[in-house]
């Protein structure tokens, strides 16, 4: 199930029917987004009970401040930074001609491939507005914009070959491979991807129990007590786990 959001602008839809992007008509150029060169794992609260904890790729710029407070695993959704190919109108306003941007819906079902990072490319230039009488001069500062939009999209290109790839090398991960450094050092969120494993929260228990780890059911699960702050969470799980791997001898 898709949230539902109202714009009062047009919106860019994923194949299956999800909101992808709210695009805006800027008059300014967007400064460039530097992504976090050092995600940590963010908790989610899941409109279907439980919480998700999950760390964005390294390419993703997103705060997903909205999404904290409740969202479906489906719906998460992770943006890389726009490239955008801007030019004038015959009327003086600024236009985006074409965008792009890595984009991610890492809890997908819907089949149709959004579920490892693909590149997102709008084009804009469907108002008929002719961008007026140039001349050759004109043409040439138009045709350098278009190169050096071009060189960028190569550049976009190559990160989304690299995060691919980080998707890959997440995604192959099995528990019998990991190490106790790699429950170290790995984030949180690879690490229960990796060994199956979803977070409830409970409230309270008796003798202190804060965190315990059940891989019986048929939905193996981290527990853990609801009060705790997030790098107390991050602290238990991978005690656990790194106690599975080294019972694992």
């Amino acid at each position: 199930m898709r949230n539902t959001i109202q714009t009062s602008v047009p919106a860019t839809f994923k194949p299956s029917g999800g909101i992808v992007t709210q695009p805006t008509a800027e008059a300014v150029e967007p400064p460039p987004v530097v992504p976090n060169a050092e995600p940590q794992p963010i908790t989610y609260i899941l409109r279907t009970g439980g919480v998700l904890v999950e760390t964005c790729p390294s390419w993703c710029v997103l705060d997903h401040a909205d999404d904290i407070e409740g969202i479906h695993a489906e719906d998460l959704v992770h943006e890389g930074a726009e490239i955008q190919l801007r030019t004038n109108t015959i009327e003086g306003s600024r236009v985006s001609v074409l965008a792009a941007q890595i984009m991610q819906w890492p809890f997908s079902t819907d089949g149709s491939g959004s579920e490892v990072p693909y590149m997102a490319l709008r084009p804009e230039a469907s108002m008929g507005e002719s961008l007026g009488y140039s001349s050759p001069e004109d043409v040439e500062a138009e045709i350098a914009r278009v190169e050096a939009h071009l060189g960028d999209l190569r550049d976009l290109n190559a990160r989304l070959v690299g995060a691919r790839a980080e998707y890959e090398r997440r995604r192959g991960l099995r528990p019998e491979n990991l190490t106790v450094d790699d429950v170290r050092s790995l984030p949180v969120a690879v690490l229960l991807k990796a060994f199956g494993l979803k977070v409830v929260e409970f409230g309270e228990m008796p003798h202190g129990v804060q965190v315990w780890l059940d891989r019986t059911g048929t939905e193996p699960a981290v527990y853990l007590l609801r009060s705790l702050s997030q790098s107390a969470r991050e602290s238990l799980v991978r005690e656990v786990l790194a106690a599975v791997v080294e019972a694992r001898g």
